[in-house]
């Protein structure tokens, strides 16, 4: 066998010269066994291998373990189709030529280069550390050459994965209906690609689970806000898109629009302010009311404790007005002191004061507490209308048809009158 095959065998990761299997017996070349060839000699086992007889079972299960082990990354490691380069040898292996190509046999092989050169004659005289620096130098420069012609075949790897990667990426994109990466155009996309074997009952489980998801967000409503002079807010809900023309999705066409308006802070207290005020106008009518039916009775039955049905219904009402004033005085429409003057002129009916002071002594308290009320509320530029003091204008039907049940109103004769429920 010649250098030169022997070379290629090494490049292949052979061995440099065949091997002879000598625990063969011997056969003549047309490959017959003669009668008087002797069998060969058993191979003496290894130390190893006596050891290995000696083992328990758990040790031999743990050897057969690993042998398996290696043997499947064997497998795993035998080169498919295309991975083998031209010198026969899987691509990434650890061959002779590749172990030469690495940075460090590139400098190991320059020092020792540079050392043989630096060893031969020279016209004067040369030092063991001087050889030694030029291999040095040598071995560096070299290693750092190896070490970046790697970089630069791997930066060329990386960036030919990335021109197929961006071409598979154009490609994919040419074949779509929406270009762009945003989930909206995604979405579409989906839509367009899975709704038709939505509709003919093709698409697979993850296929419409893909679709239910899409569907749901391009479906999914928006919300716009407006408002207007007062400063109400208004909330109208829409549908993000017109999806009529796919199918539907498992979980349903979700929520069709819909218009809902939130007022503003000050108009929820702006309106809770009417109702108070109305609210109060009615109690002191039927307060009033309730007082003019009180007798001498009445007055003691409330001051004893024990009181009659009128003074029962007297007293609940003067306990409305007292919410009322406290209502009001909560949005705003009374300060502190003009609080509690008003409330000192409201005399609990059913206490001794009240019945020393008797029903004609709280009806001009009730007098004088709307007069104030009435001033206060000026200056808030309010006006408690309805009550015997402030009667509500009337002069044709239509216009007593509005007054309240409770509430007083001037005809057009001057009269006030309380409108009544009829039976």
């Amino acid at each position: 066998m010649s250098i030169f095959d022997r070379f290629s065998r090494l490049e292949q990761g052979k061995s440099p010269l065949p091997r002879a299997n000598i625990m063969r017996q011997y056969q003549t070349p047309q490959g017959i066994i003669p009668p008087m060839a002797l069998p060969r000699p058993s191979p003496p086992q290894s130390e190893m291998t006596k050891y290995q007889q000696n083992l328990t079972p758990m040790g031999r299960r743990i050897l057969e373990g690993l042998a398996a082990k290696r043997e499947s990354e064997g497998e795993a490691s035998t080169p498919a189709a295309g991975q083998v380069s031209l010198s026969g040898q899987p691509k990434g292996t650890d061959s002779f030529m590749s172990r030469l190509m690495t940075p460090q046999s590139q400098g190991m092989l320059s020092a020792a280069a540079a050392g043989l050169e630096a060893s031969g004659w020279q016209d004067r005289p040369v030092s063991l550390g001087q050889v030694l620096g030029r291999m040095g130098t040598a071995g560096i420069e070299a290693y750092g050459a190896a070490q970046d012609r790697q970089e630069a075949a791997e930066e060329r790897k990386l960036s030919n994965l990335l021109k197929q990667a961006k071409i598979g990426t154009e490609l994919a994109k040419g074949s779509q209906a929406f270009s762009g990466t945003s989930m909206t155009s995604q979405s579409f996309n989906t839509l367009l690609k899975i709704g038709p074997k939505i509709k003919a009952g093709t698409a697979t489980e993850p296929e419409m689970a893909r679709y239910d998801l899409a569907f749901g967000y391009l479906a999914k409503p928006k919300q716009q806000k407006t408002y207007d002079d007062l400063g109400n807010e208004t909330i109208t809900t829409i549908p993000a898109q017109d999806l009529s023309q796919f199918p539907l999705p498992r979980g349903g066409a979700g929520t069709v629009g819909k218009e809902t308006t939130k007022p503003s802070t000050e108009a929820i207290k702006s309106d809770k302010f009417v109702k108070s005020m109305d609210s109060m106008a009615l109690n002191v009518n039927a307060y009033r009311q309730a007082l003019a039916k009180l007798d001498r009775l009445d007055m003691l039955s409330g001051a004893a404790e024990v009181p009659t049905d009128a003074m029962a219904n007297a007293a609940s009402i003067a306990e409305s007005l007292r919410l009322n004033l406290k209502e009001l005085y909560e949005l705003g429409a009374l300060v502190g002191g003009d609080f509690q003057i008003l409330d000192n002129l409201l005399t609990s009916p059913n206490s001794a004061k009240a019945a020393k002071m008797g029903g004609t002594a709280l009806s001009i308290q009730l007098d004088q507490l709307e007069k104030i009320l009435g001033q206060k509320l000026a200056e808030k530029d309010a006006t408690l209308s309805g009550t015997y003091s402030t009667p509500i204008p009337v002069s044709t039907p239509e216009e007593w048809a509005k007054v309240k049940i409770g509430q007083y109103g001037r005809l057009p004769n001057g009269q006030i009158k309380m409108k009544v429920q009829t039976q």
